[in-house]
């Protein structure tokens, strides 16, 4: 009970000593700047927008050393995530407000929506924003809980910069240093007019795992791999500004980034035990894990101002590739080869997904001097993926088919190509009733059609299950209403209702053959096979009263807000015990919680933010199977914490007249929750973790030197058991963790 207690404790009388210490701080305190974003497609105030919104600028996500999603996630109230796919580049989703799952939260790089799975490097970034609540109006239908926006440094056409960053750090468990090293240079082709922005970025993070294995086959002397698990991520981007006059821009850009591993990161646990503090991965071979993750994004922006407001186009083409391996040998050998009295043989499945998306976006945003304003859109996306994994034993098996019953040495092999088709126009329009009072309404028309066949066959599947050529098309419209008072200059309350929406799909039919007990499981959720291949959509409401205050002359803010969620037909992937999963409609949820977000700079030079947030997500209503169903009322949704909390604290004073100290400490917690991806009967409690970082730079015009330190309390959090590529083995659950405690040093210049 103390744990769960924590962040109220850290926060509360926090809040207290930060509102004393500005009340006898010196007249000359900072105050906190103005901070813009674009959350509703235009330019404002943070301070002025009635979202719930988290933000990080870049002179934050510089002095807290953020370099991945991780590292500001868990600084956001009421964000949660996981591993809730197969495998490890694509498995993580994000959960806001209680809405987990994935597709439930949208993910923008600038204007172009991406996988929530996609964690693009943090560099030459401008800010990120985080909205809270569906933004489904202007944001689409996957933003049913909220939306995640990383929104990068344009070129500037009236000034050469550059910047270069370098790092050297160790990881406990490692037997080899981390490097990092990225550079930006902005260069001005012609004055006023055309510009070159160029970035570049790599780093090799050391593997924390080792692999240990039998030397020979069945043998009692062990070999071992150390540095498994290592990564390489590189990439860079090219982006051109072309200010044709004064009204027109035009920005096309390509960014690319790729990511390559050894090995699966994840910790082996135990049937009972899921903490993740197993550094060592036991097997029967040495079979290398791991894979790549390469992505492509071709865009293409244009803006042209008109008196009346701004007119923007959007096109993107986003390409990715992922092919991971993962060693099934254990998995194998217990279902096939130990019950027929042979010995273990090597085997490995290899999963390959592709996806393309195109997206174009096309919106007005006003600029009207009466007490109307509007944004008016239209979106159309195209998107084609496919996963083809294929499972082999490594040498030919003697008796293999009398033992499978399938000819051959194939164990499974499915080909799904899939392709979603979305048109969809939206618009808000407000409404200045007094000079104090606005009044909004939004609302989205989509229609989303989707297509799906493919083929499953191998020993696993018992013969070859062909899906022939299905679609799903759902037509409907996401509406919200909204009110916003301004009590005075310096204090704001609104009220919020919309509703979001997710879209069902088309997946693989749980294979009919008996061979590992499929038919039997469905039975039991009363649910036949034929009835895996489709899921509906789901929906929800979000009902919001919210303020955003300032005090003591800007030194201080202070935004909270209470909602009430509404959850409806909700899409539950179920994997079962034979190692095939679906996903079905399962029932309704609830949840209902509150943020409260506070920034402050009670002296000069020290800048203090922090936040709590609370979710109470539960299922109301069964799903599909009734009684049988793993969601029964009461139980919590899975892969959301009940609290999260932060605190980060940056000071900075002059030394001398040339160099100056920054340092900042950042504190994170995240609840206790809930896991089921392998085993939704049985949901496994992924405990409460708290994250600690610090940073302390000495800078001098142009350059910095800085220690950092990551998760200095060498926390292993379990942030979910991992789905496996095929299935897990019995009694050695693999759990996906965070980087142990990491100490660095790095260097920064800037040149103008």
């Amino acid at each position: 009970m103390k744990r769960r207690a924590c962040p109220l404790l850290a926060v509360a009388p926090w809040i207290f000593c930060v509102q004393t210490a500005i009340a006898d701080a010196p007249a000359d305190s900072d105050q906190i700047p103005e901070i813009v974003v674009t959350a509703q497609k235009r330019v404002e105030n943070l301070q002025n927008v009635p979202v719930s919104i988290t933000t990080f600028g870049s002179a934050e996500l510089r002095n807290r050393a953020v370099e991945s999603f991780i590292d500001y996630a868990t600084s956001v109230p009421n964000l949660g995530f996981g591993a809730s796919g197969d495998g490890a580049a694509n498995s993580r989703t994000i959960s806001i407000r209680g809405v987990s799952g994935d597709n439930t939260t949208g993910f923008y790089l600038d204007e172009t929506p991406l996988p929530d799975s996609l964690d693009p490097r943090v560099v030459d970034i401008d800010r990120i924003e985080v909205l809270r609540g569906p933004q489904g109006t202007l944001y689409g239908a996957r933003s049913m809980g909220g939306t995640v926006r990383l929104l990068t440094n344009q070129p500037d056409p009236n000034q050469f910069s550059a910047a270069a960053h370098a790092g050297l750090s160790s990881t406990d468990h490692t037997v080899a240093p981390n490097y990092v090293a990225d550079g930006v240079v902005n260069l001005p082709l012609i004055q006023d007019t055309l510009a070159l922005r160029m970035v570049g970025f790599f780093d090799r993070e050391a593997g924390y795992y080792t692999r240990e294995f039998p030397t020979t086959p069945g043998g009692s002397t062990l070999s071992t791999v150390k540095d498994v698990g290592r990564s390489v991520v590189q990439g860079g981007s090219l982006s051109l500004l072309w200010k044709v006059n004064d009204a027109l821009t035009v920005t096309p850009r390509i960014l690319h980034q790729e990511n390559a591993y050894n090995g699966l990161p994840f910790a082996d646990g135990t049937a009972s035990d899921f903490r993740p503090t197993n550094f060592v991965q036991r097997r029967l071979f040495d079979d290398t894990e791991g894979g790549s993750d390469r992505w492509t994004l071709y865009s293409l922006g244009v803006h042209y101002s008109l008196p009346l407001g701004e007119l923007v186009s959007s096109t993107s083409y986003f390409d990715r590739e992922i092919i991971e391996r993962e060693d099934e040998s254990d998995v194998v050998s217990m279902f096939f080869f130990t019950p027929a009295g042979l010995a273990p043989v090597e085997s490995q499945i290899t999963e390959i997904k592709p996806l393309h998306r195109f997206v174009q976006e096309l919106r007005f945003a006003s600029q009207l001097q009466g007490p109307w304003q509007f944004v008016l859109g239209a979106y159309f996306s195209s998107t084609n993926g496919q996963f083809t994994p294929g499972l082999y034993p490594h040498t030919v098996v003697p008796g293999l088919t009398a033992v499978s019953g399938y000819p051959g040495d194939l164990f499974f092999y499915q080909n799904y190509p899939s392709t979603i088709r979305e048109p969809a126009a939206f618009g808000e329009l407000s409404y200045q009733a007094t000079s104090q009072l606005k009044l909004t309404a939004g609302a989205r028309w989509y229609e989303i059609k989707s297509t799906a066949s493919g083929t499953e066959q191998g020993a696993a599947v018992g013969t070859i299950v062909t899906d022939t050529a299905g679609s799903l098309t759902e037509v409907g419209v996401n509406p919200k209403v909204q009110a916003d008072y301004q009590l005075n200059a310096d204090a704001m309350v609104y009220a919020t209702a919309a509703k979001g929406f997710r879209p069902g799909g088309i997946v693989p039919t749980v294979p009919s053959a008996a061979a590992l007990g499929c038919p039997a499981q469905l039975a039991a959720l009363g649910l036949t096979t034929a009835q895996t291949h489709q899921y509906q959509s789901d929906s929800l409401w979000n009902y919001e009263l919210g303020a955003k205050t300032s005090w003591l002359d800007n030194r201080l803010t202070v935004n909270a807000d209470v909602f009430y969620i509404d959850w409806s037909n909700i899409q539950q992937q179920i994997l079962l015990a034979c190692g095939f999963q679906f996903r079905t409609n399962a029932g309704a949820a609830k949840s209902e919680g509150g943020e409260l977000e506070v920034h402050a700079r009670p002296l000069h030079g020290l800048d203090i933010s922090g936040g709590v947030g609370y979710q109470h997500a539960v299922i109301t209503k069964a799903g599909a199977g009734g009684a049988a169903s793993p969601l029964q009322p009461g139980d919590r949704v899975y892969q959301v914490p009940d609290w999260t909390a932060n605190t980060s604290v940056t000071y900075s004073t002059a030394l001398n007249a040339r160099l100056n100290l920054v340092s900042n400490l950042s504190y994170s917690y995240v609840g206790d929750s809930k896991s089921a991806n392998n085993d939704p009967f049985n949901p496994r409690t992924r405990a409460p973790y708290a994250l600690l970082d610090a940073r302390l730079g000495l800078a001098l015009t142009g350059y910095e030197i800085a220690l950092v330190g990551k998760n200095l309390t060498n926390e292993h959090a379990n942030l979910s058991d991992n789905r496996s590529i095929a299935v897990e083995l019995p009694g050695r659950p693999r759990i996906v963790t965070n980087q142990p405690i990491t100490i660095g040093i790095e260097v920064r210049a800037t040149f103008h």
